[in-house]
């Protein structure tokens, strides 16, 4: 399924971020854990990011509108996550960045993204043509 044509440049380029990003938060907590996360958690931090860049790669290279949009759904419930658990453990300052770098352009993707293949699956219907009961 290649809908490239259909999902905006700015969206895949903040994918690709995302996936980086992604990959580098699973490797860091299996590497060096989280001080944040203790014991066991920070294996199961490093899975979650990990299965989440396979969703953003595979994504990625088949330009999959609903895949895309699973893992902007994935990571942006991940990321709200992250920064409670960041305000919960006093730091305000980590927190606060989650805000303008994370969860407002996750939720922005995750609209556009939304947008684009109701749209899609709204004009696959329509070119269904109707049967007379025959």
């Amino acid at each position: 399924m290649n809908e490239s044509n259909s999902i905006p440049k700015w969206v895949i380029y903040y994918g690709i971020l995302n996936a980086l990003a992604t990959i580098g938060f699973g490797i860091m907590f299996y590497v060096n854990s989280n001080p944040t996360v203790s014991g066991d958690l920070s294996w199961f931090a490093g899975g979650r990011n990990l299965a989440i860049f396979v969703v953003f790669v595979i994504a990625l290279l088949r330009m999959d509108t609903k895949l895309l949009f699973a893992g902007f759904v994935l990571r942006f419930v991940v990321d709200l996550g992250d920064m409670a658990n960041s305000f919960l453990a006093g730091d305000i300052g980590a927190g606060l960045t989650f805000i303008p770098l994370f969860t407002i352009p996750q939720a922005i993707c995750v609209w556009i993204l939304w947008k684009k293949f109701t749209s899609e699956d709204q004009e696959a219907v329509a070119v269904i043509p109707a049967t007379d009961g025959a």
